[in-house]
């Protein structure tokens, strides 16, 4: 539970008991290869799932093969507190990378609501951060261009991939070929190729197999004008004045 601890420690102030409830939710641990689906569109999962390492994708297809990501998952991240209002899944996630999951009951995971504190705060916290990428994302795609929305995708990553373990100062691991980012901004392969190369020639950014290098933030950060206020990732729990 160590990825999960790690993320929710950024929503609320846990400790020691809190990691222990954690570690002690009944789970079984999946792996996946890269490609395999780890949930089907339409299927009734039964359980939540953790992240627990490994990176994979939320996606929607059309019926002539056509896709849309509409998210990144990394170790940490939740699917999908709507597992306890809906019964089938509305979207279908995949694993980029091989990918370990942990999966949880859906009553072991309430449990923690029901029981209030810190944890079940976090958990909230976690859903309004869903919410909010997943407005951002239509923004970035409905209003900026492809230089806008690679960078703004780029600096999004890292800041979420620093906090899941998968990075360090401006180096982060991004196991996402061009071809999903394609598939997440809406734009060709061509275009993602043609921004990439372009970032690099000019010194904002360094590519190395599956790790990217941001060399220029302040250019990267000012060509998509990114506030990352929408990740919610900074004294949350002190904002909306909780009090445990």
């Amino acid at each position: 539970m160590d990825a999960l601890f790690r993320r929710l420690s950024f929503y609320a102030d846990l400790g020691e008991s809190e990691l222990a409830s954690l570690n002690a939710l009944p789970h079984r641990v999946e792996t996946y290869e890269s490609g395999e689906e780890i949930v089907s569109r339409g299927e009734d999962p039964g359980e939540a799932f953790v992240v627990s390492s490994g990176w994979a994708a939320r996606y929607i297809s059309l019926e002539d093969g056509r896709s849309q990501i509409l998210n990144f998952m990394l170790p940490g991240d939740v699917y999908d507190l709507q597992v306890f209002v809906t019964n089938g899944a509305d979207h279908s996630v995949i694993a980029l990378n091989k990918v370990a999951v942990l999966e949880i009951k859906r009553r072991d995971i309430l449990s923690l609501f029901t029981e209030g504190g810190r944890t079940g705060a976090a958990f909230w916290w976690c859903t309004l951060q869903e919410e909010a990428i997943l407005r951002e994302h239509i923004v970035r795609n409905g209003r900026r261009s492809a230089r806008e929305r690679v960078a703004h995708i780029l600096l999004e990553l890292h800041r979420r991939a620093v906090i899941a373990g998968e990075g360090a100062g401006e180096t982060f691991h991004m196991p996402v070929s061009q071809a999903m980012l394609a598939d997440a901004l809406g734009l060709s392969f061509v275009h993602i190729n043609r921004v990439l190369r372009e970032f690099e020639k000019t010194g904002v950014i360094e590519r190395a197999k599956a790790h990217i290098t941001i060399v220029d933030r302040k250019r990267l950060v000012e060509m998509c004008d990114f506030q990352e206020d929408y990740l919610h990732l900074d004294d949350n729990p002190r904002r909306l004045g909780f009090n445990f």
